[in-house]
């Protein structure tokens, strides 16, 4: 919520979107923005309550955040508000006195060696991708069946042009036949059930994954490249654990994730696709078109670890090779693997499910109130403490995956894609 308006709430893409807004009717359009982001949050939160407000008190507070957001007589607080976005900083995950303490200046070039090192593995394992990840694995697709390619080039014209910020503003059901287009399939090294994906659970401080009903958990998200508003789709897929491979490990733990991100250009086009884990490291770029280079200068002291993709790849074909235990993103690619006695298959759930999961007496949230998953601490967060991220390795909720370990940056940072990538000829 915004701290001088709670009935407005703001996110990342919406604050970096503050800046670009001008005209009237752009700052009515981006305070309804703000207006609806409240209303669903609200609604939520309310749902985890003891004793949840009515429908009717909730009603009337939505009806107060919209009315407050198109009405012309707020047309100058609405401005004053837009102009108070536009000169602050949204909060960020790093905790500032850590980064002082821990004299992380004087840590960064150990810690930029250690990063390039980690990258030059991941690139090595990509290419001995072929003889670990098939012999003993498991494939698992997504249930449904989508055929929306036809129509997609005409929901996105439709979306951009509806309203003044160009933004692509798909309706729901065509958000749902997008997902199903490119949700992946997953090829997993299989060694023990922690390497099945599923659903998460929260009993108290108890946190498991049911691997009888394996899901992706999708989110749609925006990012602002080259003045241009893009629609990105996030699946999210949940593992038991990371078993320790050695007596300390220090990134084992209780339950592991990835992130899978696809950004779309203005055509309902794949440009790009991204990984990270939940805990937000190990991000992984995939440049899936060929009008998509990378900066000769990044605008960013982070290392990024950039791989190209065959441009011929199909993206309804995808399949990501997982490894066992880690879960390492260490192939992707559109080829053919040989046919399982029993297909597998896994559903698509919305992420936001995960704010009210079902608990003795009421819901819950999956995350704590500093957006962590309890119990899925790791020892690392005490190696890597002067970074200032708030417990190093533990999964966290969307917003608050910080990513970067020299600067301070977040997966769902606007500007992340300027960051490291320009469109080229």
């Amino acid at each position: 919520a915004l701290s001088f308006y709670p009935l407005l709430h703001s996110n990342r893409f919406l604050h970096s979107l503050s800046r670009s807004v001008q005209s009237n009717i752009e700052v009515r359009e981006w305070a309804n923005l703000l207006a609806e982001l409240a209303v669903r949050t609200r609604a939520s939160e309310n749902k985890n309550l003891n004793t949840p407000w009515s429908n009717s008190s909730l009603e009337e507070l939505a009806e107060c955040s919209r009315y407050f957001a198109s009405a012309s007589q707020f047309e100058q607080s609405r401005i004053a508000i837009l102009t108070a976005v536009q000169q602050s900083d949204y909060p960020d995950h790093y905790v500032q006195s850590r980064q002082a303490l821990g004299a992380l200046a004087l840590l960064r070039p150990f810690l930029k060696q250690r990063i390039l090192a980690l990258h030059a593995d991941e690139r090595r394992w990509f290419l001995e991708e072929e003889s670990f990840t098939h012999s003993n694995s498991y494939k698992i697709d997504v249930v449904q069946n989508s055929e929306t390619t036809s129509r997609v080039v005409d929901w996105m014209q439709a979306a951009y042009t509806n309203n003044e910020l160009s933004l692509p503003l798909l309706r729901e059901s065509q958000l749902d036949a997008l997902f199903v287009e490119h949700a992946p399939s997953l090829q997993v090294e299989y060694e023990e059930d922690n390497d099945r994906i599923g659903t998460p659970e929260r009993k108290g401080d108890q946190v498991r994954i049911i691997t009888s009903s394996p899901a992706a958990y999708t989110l749609p998200s925006m990012t602002r490249f080259e003045g241009r508003n893009l629609l990105q789709l996030n699946y999210v897929y949940w593992f038991p654990e990371r078993r320790p491979n050695t007596l300390i490990d220090l990134y084992s733990g209780n339950v592991d994730s990835i992130i899978w991100r696809v950004t779309l250009d203005e055509d309902g086009q794949v440009l790009l696709y991204d990984s990270i884990h939940s805990c937000g490291c190990y991000h992984k770029f995939f440049i899936a078109s060929d009008s998509l280079g990378v900066r000769e200068r990044p605008d960013s002291k982070e290392p990024a670890n950039i791989f190209r993709l065959n441009s011929t790849a199909i993206p309804e074909d995808l399949v990501l090779s997982i490894t066992a235990n880690e879960h390492y993103i260490v192939g992707v690619d559109s080829k053919s693997l040989n046919a399982q006695p029993e297909p597998l298959f896994y559903d698509l759930r919305p992420y936001d499910s995960l704010y009210n999961l079902e608990s003795s007496g009421g819901n819950t949230s999956l995350f704590d109130d500093k957006g962590l998953i309890v119990g899925t601490e790791r020892l690392e967060r005490f190696t890597l403490w002067s970074t200032g991220i708030l417990s190093v390795g533990a999964m966290r909720q969307w917003g608050s995956h910080a990513t970067g370990f020299i600067d301070n940056q977040h997966f769902d940072d606007a500007d992340l894609l300027h960051k490291y990538f320009e469109t080229v000829p």
